[in-house]
């Protein structure tokens, strides 16, 4: 017998009866195994949230929002929970929770390819439904944001009156002075979105698919950005403000009246684990998660043609994509840090981000730097975050 046939089955570290085909954290272990371990990393977390929270008046059980963002993680996270639903069921028990999964779509197209877009969009989510009967995917235009109660629009340039809100939000964009402060309200839109579906659903929790490496990302950009006080909001699970206010103002008049402040919890089942593992996960399942992922998903980050035109959010990822690859300890332990910080008692919340203030330290930031333009003045009356008054002043 050759050296090859002579050659010892390596066994799982975990069941020992099945043999390793794959390394997870320096362990040889078997595809059930693994894909075992992602999940009963999310289902602990998710059970935990049902601890927390009671359904709401004349719901049977918890309702949640899951994020989809047709991306690897939201997507894992969105198979992991129906499969638990299923096997709840399977044993007539009652229904473990209610999903309400929401797609955001950001691309603002114009008129001349708005149709093509939507199509597209379509196709892809008729596939998650397809594969999840269970759920509906709700399609969500990024439009929907304008007019939204929890942000100040007064403190945002003026949006144009008289044209459609997709129109009323590029003219938006294009008045922002980088493309950091692009994806940087982008993304803000987006949460603010999520949670207003979240609220009006009468949902417990808001459920985001961020994997440990991209809670680091989001650590680094948004210090980076000037929010490092918010980070036990952003990157903790738990119960976060929302303030809403209670109409529009024109740009140049005082901040808009508040109306009341309302709470939702928000969590990120899949913290514990790096985005490799979920990208491994999804390829491993039957029938695999990775089949209904739009290719935009998994593909890798573009070339570098100028760094001028990336925000500080693909800068992040950039970073970390090299460092989990080498040193994924280094990449829990930005996350597990950020977890331990102390969520402050604070009085007045951004009213752009929603987060909360940390007033003396925006001050510093601001003194630091030199920064006392008549528009940062007129902006730092309006409680605005230092991380949102570069994004929209500059």
């Amino acid at each position: 017998m050759d050296a090859a046939g002579m050659r010892e089955t390596q066994f799982c570290k975990k069941c020992s009866k099945r043999e390793a085909t794959l390394t997870q954290r320096s362990e040889a272990v078997c595809r059930d195994c693994f894909v075992q371990y992602v999940a009963n990393k999310c289902i602990r977390h998710v059970a935990g949230i049902g601890k927390e929270v009671r359904p709401a008046e004349g719901q049977l059980s918890r309702r949640y929002l899951v994020a989809l963002s047709l991306g690897t993680s939201s997507s894992v996270l969105l198979h992991i929970l129906n499969e638990y639903a299923e096997s709840i069921l399977a044993k007539d028990r009652r229904e473990p929770f209610q999903l309400d999964v929401v797609y955001v779509d950001t691309s603002l197209s114009g008129p001349e390819s708005s149709d093509e877009d939507h199509l597209r969009i379509e196709h892809v989510l008729g596939r998650y439904a397809e594969r999840y009967p269970r759920f509906k995917v709700q399609r969500v235009p990024l439009s929907t944001a304008v007019g939204l109660r929890m942000i100040d629009w007064s403190a945002l340039p003026v949006l144009p009156s008289g044209i459609e809100p997709a129109e009323q939000l590029r003219s938006m964009f294009q008045r922002l002075p980088s493309t950091t402060s692009q994806a940087d309200v982008l993304r803000l839109l987006v949460r603010h979105i999520l949670v207003a579906k979240a609220l009006e659903s009468s949902c417990q929790a808001v459920l985001y698919g961020h994997s440990t490496t991209a809670l680091a990302e989001l650590t680094l950009a948004e210090t980076a950005k000037g929010r490092g006080f918010s980070l036990p909001w952003q990157v903790g699970d738990g119960e976060v403000p929302i303030e809403q206010y209670g109409g529009n103002a024109d740009v140049d008049t005082q901040r808009t009246e508040l109306g009341s402040t309302r709470h939702i919890r928000v969590h990120h089942p899949l913290r514990e684990l790096f985005r490799k593992e979920l990208e491994t996960y999804a390829a491993l399942t039957m029938p695999p998660v990775a089949d209904i992922i739009p290719a935009a998903g998994l593909k890798a980050a573009r070339p570098v043609v100028s760094y001028r035109d990336l925000s500080i959010e693909e800068v992040a990822k950039r970073y970390f994509q090299s460092v989990e690859e080498n040193y994924p300890s280094v990449v829990a332990n930005v996350v597990r840090t950020t977890a331990k910080l102390d969520r402050l008692e604070v009085a007045d919340l951004c009213c752009i981000c929603g987060m909360p203030l940390d007033e003396q330290g925006d001050e510093r930031w601001r003194g630091e730097i030199g920064d006392d333009t008549a528009q940062t003045q007129r902006a730092s009356r309006k409680s605005l975050c230092h991380g949102c008054q570069r994004s929209i002043y500059g």
